[in-house]
Formats: C-alpha cells, structure tokens, sequence
C-alpha cells in the first residue's frame, strides 16, 4: 500500500530530473567563476551594496530586495553558485509544491504533476525572458495553497503563509501572486481578509521603495508593448489557451510553430477541462484549480482584447504597471493544468487496473507528453542562458571606479539604451550588469522600446527628463558635472553611440577629454581627473582641440 511520504518523495524526484533537463544544460557547465548574461537575468561576479539594491535609485523598484537577498549571499558563497541556484529554485519548488498539493491521490498523480508544473509552455517563455528570479512567485502558489488550507488555528496557518511566501516576496511580482494565491485559497471572508496580511508584511521594502517615485513606469504603452500575442499557429487564443503568448518573440519556443506540439498541449488542457467537469461537484479542490484555469485564461484574454482600452487607462494607476505583462498571469492556469491532469491521470488508472507496471507506465507516458509540450526548451537554455567568462578588463573598469568612489558621486553608462550585446557574451541582449557592481549610483537608461505587429511603442516613465542629452552624440562635461556625474562608462562593440565629452576651451573651440582608461571592450572617463574642480576648466594636456 502506498504510504503518504512515497507519492511526496516520488513527485519530487520527478521535479528534480524535469528541473535538470531544463537548466541542466545552463548551471551544470563553466566556467564556474562565469556570469550569467541572459536577457533579464544578469549577475556580476561581485555584487554591491549600493542605493539600488534598497531601491532609493531612479526607476519602479522590481528588483527590491531580491538583489540585496543576492549581495548577501554572495557574500557567504561564491556568486556563480548563488545565480545557478536561483535557477534551479523556481522549478524544483514548483514540482515538488505540484507534488505535494496532490499527494493523495497517489505516486501517479504526485509525478505527472511535478513534471508539468516544470515543463510547459509558461515556465518555458518566462525562463527564455531572463526571469527566472520573478518564477519564485510561480513557485510558491502550491505552497500558499497548502499553508492557507492546512488544520489547526487561523495563526498557525497565517505563520505558514508566511513562510511559505518569502520566496516569492524577493519581487514585487512575487508578492502579488503569493497574496493573490492566500486570498483565493482562504475560506470566508475573514480569512480573505487575514491571510494575506504576512504577505503584505514581506512586501514592506519594495512598496516603501516605490512610494519615492509611484509613477515610475506607469504609462499606457506598456499595456500595448507587453499584452500577450500568438507565439505559434494557434493565434492569440490558441496561444494563451496552451499556457503561452507572451509578448517578446525571443522567448517563443520554434517548436510552437509546429502542430503536434501544439496538439500535445491541447490535449493536456482537454484533460485537465474534463477532470474539473466531472470532479468539481466532488472535490473542492478540483473545483478551486478548474477555476484558476478559466479565471485566469479569460482575464488574460479579455486584457489583450476588449479590456485593452481600459487597461491601458488603469496603467497610470500606482501598482498596476507592476501587471502589464499580463502573461504572467497564466502561473496560476499553468499550475491549474498541473494538478487537474495528475488528478484525472491518477483517477483513470486506479479505475483501470490495480497493477503496479500499470501505474508507472502511467507516469512514464504523462511525464513523457510534459517534455513533448516544450521539446526545445533544454537546448535554447544550454545555449543561451549558460555563463560566460568576463573579460580581464570588467575587474580594470570596476575597480577604476570603486576604489576612488566617493560618497554622493555617480557613474553614468552608456550608450544610452539598456540593453547591451557583445561578441564575447553571444547573440542574447542583456540588462547592463554594471549597476549591481558599481558602488556608485548609476545613470542608465530604462525606458523601452518595444516593436510588434508593425508598431513602436515607447514604454517610458522611467527615464530622468534629461536623457535627451544623454543620448547625443557629444555631451558637454559642465552638464555632467551639474549632475553630479563622475565616471562616464561605455560599451565598445554594443550597439549605440559612444558619445564625445567635451569642455569649452580658448576662443570658442571644444575639447574633447581623453579616457583614462581605453580597453577593447570599455572606455573610460574620470571628470575629477581632467577637470579642475574649482574652475571646471580643463587640465592642461587633458584632451585635444577639435
């Protein structure tokens, strides 16, 4: 007979073996003393403790207080083993939670639903953006659920929300979904009203850190730029139906173009519909994981479609741009299918034959139909989100600034846009790393654009109103300086312009200052080092006439 620990240990080997297929090709391979460069997901050999950790910088605060959780431990270990953990952390506790949540009805089920709570199209396109960090939210909703429907008294059970939400509260988005999950899970209106209440008390850092600037980030193109899209042959529909869509094509899975794959995916959902239609008069939580799936495909879809208008209004509501992308949304549908597929799976085999080689041929053909629905996922992780070696030079730039930084100074980078490219790293663009090294407060760009269906949208708000002169092809020195700029960092050989700095000189000509530092993939400028600092007037010998 089937103890209760078996199906749970049985559910979380499966979570393990999913979770290495999917990242094994990105975290079990050097160099091991590598960052991680990959879109969103951007780590630095050493990270600092400077005001953007706490989210006192320019811009929305999306990553308060997970970068200060990430320059902590990186403290204690090395950083390279802390970036491949917070890869494996999503996945393994999405498996395992999907395991436990349907522990009772077998090892059958507590497989099948660890592997498709790993694999599938939603932690697929979200894993491909970078955002491995923000699936911790993802993550925790079987945990929350478990914690909100366990026994005893209501303050045992808001003691386990808590701590079962504290992953997810490293990010903003997180939080929303552990205490979205507590509010739907509780049971009457007092607990709705108290259990996400722990929840609320781990978001504390990131809500006061936006109080400084609640607007940042809130306009209404984001509603346009990041609303779900066809990733595949089914459209707009057929793609969010499947746990896809999401907005940026280079997260899409090539697979998706293809109709068996997608027939794959269509099937589970077929399944896990059926399981809700003939079990939600049964089991409460059959009916409960049915709903997430309708609620949360239908908002999802109605966002895209008829609400668009008034969602792109509501953008400018603090708080709300943290939901823009409104594909994330499909975490709790994605865990829906999950459980309502090992339920049904498990069900049809106990109805079937009481045969052990039934049962794990079961399990074997559903976790086997789970890596079908995303077949590409392992090689587009291996290839694109493994670490790469920084060159010699990064330590040259980052140690020219800190070791002479002072309080108050800042450092701007450019080129002015924030996305970076390099031979050295490959073809995936990535979020500038430099902020999490420099000690100094950054100037960079943040605002995006973003290009779909024949269209710009500029998704701003985050930008200072200067950035205009940021983005010039020279930069007059005294407007830096007005600014509090010290160091002027760039990028060689990433796409953009790498402006002149110039200072007035003799008779109307301009000079432009020389880098103290020139390197193949860097330059340079100390604004202290070649200007004198009680007449702004340049050194001698401190840059060329032109």
């Amino acid at each position: 007979m089937t103890t209760p620990r078996r199906p749970i240990w049985t559910g979380c080997a499966v979570a393990l073996a999913a979770t290495l297929l999917v990242v094994g090709g990105a975290v079990l391979t050097g160099p091991w003393d590598g960052v991680f460069l990959h879109r969103d997901f951007v780590t630095v050999p050493d990270p600092v403790w400077n005001d953007a950790v706490w989210g006192r910088g320019a811009g929305a605060p999306r990553s308060v207080p997970f970068d200060a959780v990430v320059a902590a431990l990186s403290t204690v270990l090395p950083s390279g083993l802390v970036a491949r953990g917070l890869m494996v952390a999503p996945l393994l506790l999405a498996g395992c939670g999907a395991a436990v949540l349907v522990r009772r009805h077998g090892a059958v089920a507590s497989s099948t639903a660890a592997a498709l709570a790993v694999l599938n199209p939603y932690v697929a396109e979200r894993l491909l953006l970078g955002q491995a960090p923000t699936l911790l939210g993802y993550a925790v909703i079987p945990w929350v659920v478990l914690a909100a429907r366990a026994g005893g008294p209501l303050r045992r059970r808001l003691m386990l929300v808590l701590a079962a939400a504290v992953p997810a509260a490293l990010t903003p988005v997180g939080s929303l979904m552990a205490g979205g999950t507590a509010l739907l899970a509780a049971r009457g209106w007092r607990e709705r009203l108290l259990l996400p209440l722990p929840v609320l008390a781990l978001s504390t850092p990131w809500i006061l850190a936006g109080l400084r600037d609640p607007g940042a980030g809130a306009v209404g193109a984001g509603a346009d730029a990041f609303a779900v899209r066809s990733d595949g042959i089914g459209g707009t529909v057929g793609a969010v139906l499947t746990l896809g869509g999401v907005w940026a094509p280079g997260a899409w899975l090539e697979s998706r173009s293809g109709t068996w794959v997608v027939l794959v995916e269509v099937l589970l959902v077929l399944a896990a519909l059926l399981t809700w239609w003939f079990g939600r008069g049964r089991h409460r939580g059959i009916a409960l994981a049915g709903t997430a799936y309708l609620v949360g495909v239908g908002t999802v879809l109605a966002l895209a479609g008829p609400l668009l208008p008034l969602w792109r209004m509501l953008q400018s509501v603090p708080g709300v741009a943290l939901l823009r992308d409104t594909h994330r949304l499909l975490a709790w549908p994605a865990l829906a299918v999950a459980v309502l597929v090992a339920a049904g799976v498990s069900r049809l085999v106990r109805n079937t034959s009481p045969k052990r080689s039934v049962a794990a041929g079961a399990a074997v053909l559903t976790v086997a139909t789970a890596v079908l629905t995303v077949p590409d996922l392992p090689g587009r992780m291996a290839r694109e989100a493994a670490p790469v070696a920084l060159p010699a030079e990064w330590d040259t730039v980052v140690d020219l600034v800190n070791q002479d930084a002072e309080p108050g100074e800042r450092s701007l980078l450019l080129p002015w846009q924030p996305f970076r490219t390099t031979a050295w790293a490959g073809p995936t663009t990535f979020l500038d790393p430099l902020p999490r090294a420099l000690e100094t407060e950054t100037l960079h760009a943040r605002n995006l654009q973003v290009r779909r269906d024949g269209q710009t949208f500029h998704v701003g708000g985050e930008d200072p109103p200067y950035a205009s002169q940021l983005a010039q092809e020279q930069i007059d020195t005294a407007v830096l300086r007005g600014l509090g700029v010290r160091w002027v960092l760039a990028w060689r050989g990433s796409p953009g312009v790498i402006p002149e700095l110039t200072v007035p000189g003799p008779d109307e000509t301009l000079l432009a200052l020389d880098p103290v530092h020139l390197g193949p993939d860097w330059v340079v400028w100390d604004l202290d080092d070649l200007l004198d600092s009680a007449s702004g007037q340049p050194r001698p010998g401190a840059g060329a006439s032109r």
